[in-house]
């Protein structure tokens, strides 16, 4: 049942018991309200109704107060609360939204309706966005581009020959349309938008804006950088990356980029030594031929992969004492979630 389904049924059950009989649009209201918004026209700038597997809980107080706006001397509130956890109907922001996409969720019709009723907000652009590349990017092309130009010429198919070539011609439509809500959320000013655009087609806005708290693995973007040649931006979400704990990120600063810096690497390793992965020891293990990790019960051949600690000069003790201590302070700054993640590597 569509959103809009529920909506109407609801409307016919609650419309004899409250006074004055309620309004299909009102019931939009108490809806955003029971999410926790203070109007419809809100949580359509951030989210979107649906049904989800653990829906929220709605919250009956807002509901009471938004119906008494409404000008309703009487709202049945339980009843309308029922409804929602029946139907399991709860809020979901665009932003969370897009972190499910990313995952290969894939949206409903419903859902695609809402999008494109809010074709001005960016993060509904980059929500479609994501949609649509998720049915343009396979492992194997679909369809036939031979068959799909055949078909342009006028060719008569065979039924298979015009299923590839209908195929294909899906495929380069979701493919425009990828690209055409990706630049629609970017020129609106998503972040998340403006990096897959430098990602995908090597374009540098993101990199020459401020977009210090997008939402993304700093190593992720650190790559990016280094793919376009942008040396410095590299440098700099590499050093975010290795601030919240990134060890990988640490080595690689020490290798390529803080080399000249001794404290600095000498920070990077002891702050490395706290989170449980100190980079001085070497880090060696058996792999099978298919890079499987080796199983001495099972045996067979084997390599050795794996990588030698880092050696760096001794420092001097007051500037090893000023190396500890910023390690120490940087430790303080990581959170628990990246503190267990790193226990467990």
């Amino acid at each position: 049942m569509t959103i809009k389904d529920t909506v109407y049924s609801t409307h016919q059950k609650l419309k004899a018991t409250t006074n004055p009989p309620v309004k299909l649009s009102h019931l939009y209201e108490l809806f955003a309200a029971a999410f926790g918004f203070n109007s419809y026209a809100s949580l359509k700038n951030a989210a979107i109704l649906t049904h989800l597997a653990e829906p929220s809980i709605s919250n009956q107080d807002a509901i009471q107060q938004r119906a008494s706006l409404l000008g309703y001397k009487a709202f049945p509130v339980d009843e309308l609360a029922n409804i929602l956890d029946e139907e399991g109907i709860g809020a979901i922001t665009f932003i969370e939204l897009a972190v499910l996409l990313k995952e290969g969720d894939e949206l409903t019709g419903d859902v695609l309706d809402q999008l494109r009723s809010v074709d001005v907000n960016p993060w509904a652009n980059y929500c479609l966005a994501l949609h649509y590349e998720n049915f343009s990017e396979d492992d194997e092309p679909v369809g036939s581009g031979y068959w799909y130009t055949q078909m342009q010429a006028g060719r008569q198919l065979s039924e298979i020959e015009k299923t590839w070539a209908l195929e294909y011609k899906d495929q380069l439509s979701n493919e425009s349309k990828y690209e055409l809500h990706l630049r629609k959320a970017a020129s609106l000013g998503c972040d998340l938008a403006l990096l897959d655009l430098a990602e995908k087609y090597g374009e540098t806005a993101f990199f020459e804006g401020d977009y210090l708290n997008v939402s993304v693995d700093p190593a992720e973007v650190a790559e990016i950088a280094r793919d376009l040649g942008r040396g410095k931006d590299q440098h700099h979400w590499l050093t975010i990356a290795a601030e919240a704990g990134n060890t990988e990120a640490m080595r690689e600063l020490i290798e390529s980029f803080d080399s000249n810096d001794l404290t600095r690497c000498w920070t990077w390793v002891y702050l490395s030594q706290l989170l449980g992965n100190d980079l001085t020891q070497d880090r060696y293990h058996a792999i099978n031929e298919d890079g499987s990790s080796y199983d001495d019960d099972v045996g067979g051949p084997m390599d050795v992969v794996g990588e030698d600690g880092i050696d760096l000069p001794s420092l001097e003790p007051e500037l090893d004492a000023l190396a500890r201590s910023n390690a120490e302070n940087l430790f303080k700054r990581i959170d628990s979630k990246t503190l267990s993640r790193n226990s467990r590597t």
